[in-house]
């Protein structure tokens, strides 16, 4: 059955980022009242203006500040459904040994531990309607360990236990959470370096517009874990239970990967 967005209420992080732009139109064009968040007030506010039922946030997704503000802004505006999407992320694409501790810090902290503070201070909230959703959007990267990814791996696989572990733990409530992984994007998540490297490989690589229906349709069928696209989802299933596979087909790429994430062009 079909969800009724004009029932719902959505909170959508990062929002006017490519996919959460879309999101936002997309959903904005189906009548759902949006709570849209991001740290840019000008971007923020253009998007805003865009939308036809739309209440915005400025601030920094994992500031206590904000956590504490938004939920006041949701209790005010509730509904028949309540649903969250954590869709703010960021990626540095680099060795490990050549990563910064804040670049490091700040994708563990923006990717992992801002979802899991928003979803334990919106609880209220996503309880307090007949019908509560939490989407934390993830990554094919959530399931397939890759060179030059590690901490935003380590991002994704942490957001999809998390997802799983409190899905279970909310099983007799009435909300429930989703984890939903598109495989790359055409978005500024990706440098000029990782896009270089996806030509190269010949990677595929989807649009907003063509993955937001599909993210949509996962959500109206309640899809509690699903990754796009072919064949990317299928080697996240082959890594669960054959890695050895994975890890003899990525490790023919690793020259291609260091010559274009290797900052020094070390090895």
């Amino acid at each position: 059955m079909s969800l009724d967005w004009q029932q719902q209420t959505v909170i959508i992080t990062g929002a006017y980022g490519g996919l959460g732009q879309e999101l936002c139109k997309s959903l904005d064009r189906l009548g759902t009242h949006l709570i849209i968040t991001g740290r840019n007030k000008e971007k923020l506010k253009q998007l805003e203006q865009s939308l036809n039922n739309c209440t915005s946030l400025v601030g920094d997704v994992g500031s206590d500040e904000f956590m504490n503000e938004l939920l006041v802004i949701a209790m005010n505006k509730k509904a028949n459904g309540h649903i969250l999407i954590n869709n703010a992320g960021v990626s540095t694409a680099a060795f490990l040994a050549l990563q910064s501790k804040d670049e490091i810090q700040a994708q563990l902290n923006i990717n992992l531990l801002a979802p899991i503070l928003l979803c334990q201070t919106l609880l209220p909230w996503l309880k307090s309607s007949k019908n509560g959703k939490i989407i934390n959007i993830g990554s094919t990267f959530g399931a397939i360990g890759y060179p030059g990814f590690s901490i935003y791996c380590a991002s994704k696989f942490g957001l999809r236990g998390f997802s799983q572990a409190l899905n279970r733990e909310l099983s007799d409530t009435t909300v429930e959470v989703q984890y939903l992984a598109p495989r790359a994007i055409t978005t500024k998540i990706n440098s000029d370096k990782v896009n270089k490297l996806n030509q190269e490989l010949n990677n595929n690589v989807d649009t907003p517009e063509q993955l937001v229906p599909q993210i949509i349709n996962a959500i109206e069928k309640g899809k509690k874990e699903k990754f796009f696209g072919f064949p990317e989802k299928l080697f996240a299933k082959i890594n669960g239970l054959f890695p050895s596979i994975v890890s003899g087909s990525i490790s023919k790429e690793l020259v291609t990967i260091k010559k274009h994430l290797n900052k020094e062009g070390q090895s």
